[in-house]
This record gives structure tokens, C-alpha cells and sequence, in this order.
């Protein structure tokens, strides 16, 4: 990711090789892949957004609105749902991946910061 250039940069693990560049919003911090390996969700600080990016053909598909801040992202082991941290909102935002849309946020309290998500047994 290149915060300053609002873009994120694919690299084939394989080989090192770096990818061309994929725009996406203004300040990108953080990164989450769905466990199928589909999409890539990427945190926009700046825009207030998240940019989901489909990971065999790196296209950005539309930024998806959040709160304000967004810091950190996670997404559950089912891939139906990604959560949104936003610090300055206090809040998370919730996205259901089927559709990329942003559902109501949840409240928590001051600057969320992290996102951990685990399967129950």
C-alpha cells in the first residue's frame, strides 16, 4: 500500500513480482482477504471508505462509505460479512460482502482501533 498515492500494489508471493498499481482511496492502512481469496478489502483513512478489489482480475470495484476514521478491517471466517473499525466514528461498520454494501454501524465506544474475528467451536 502507498498511503501518500492512494493506491495498493499486488505482489505475486511466488516471484516477488510486483503488479501494476490499483487505485484506490485516499490513505490506504489496512488489508483484509476473504478466506476464499476472492476479494481483497482495503481501508481508506482519508476517504472514509473501503475499496473491495477482486484479486484474479485487480479491479477496484465502487469504495463502500463508512464511518469516519476507518482503521481496521476484518472479515468473518464465513466471508459474508466484513467489519470496519472507525476510530474517529466510534463505531463499526459492518458490510455484507454479497452485495458490498454498508449495513447500520455499531456503536463501541471511543477510537476503535482493531478487528479480531474467530470461529466458535
Amino acid at each position: 500500500m502507498s498511503a501518500g498515492h492512494g493506491v495498493v500494489v499486488p505482489i505475486r508471493i511466488a516471484t516477488n513480482q510486483a503488479y501494476p498499481p490499483i487505485s484506490v482511496g485516499h490513505n490506504p492502512l489496512a488489508v483484509a482477504i476473504t478466506p476464499d481469496g476472492r476479494t481483497a478489502y482495503i481501508v481508506n483513512a482519508n476517504s472514509h471508505s473501503v475499496t473491495p478489489i477482486r484479486t484474479t482480475t485487480g479491479t477496484a470495484l465502487p469504495q463502500i462509505r463508512v464511518g469516519r476514521s476507518p482503521y481496521a478491517i476484518g472479515v468473518s471466517p464465513d466471508s459474508r460479512t466484513v467489519y470496519v473499525a472507525n476510530m474517529l466514528s466510534g463505531t463499526v461498520t459492518p458490510i455484507r460482502t454479497a452485495t458490498n454494501t454498508a449495513l447500520k454501524p455499531i456503536r463501541t465506544g471511543k477510537y476503535p482501533e482493531g478487528i479480531t474475528i474467530t470461529r466458535l467451536p
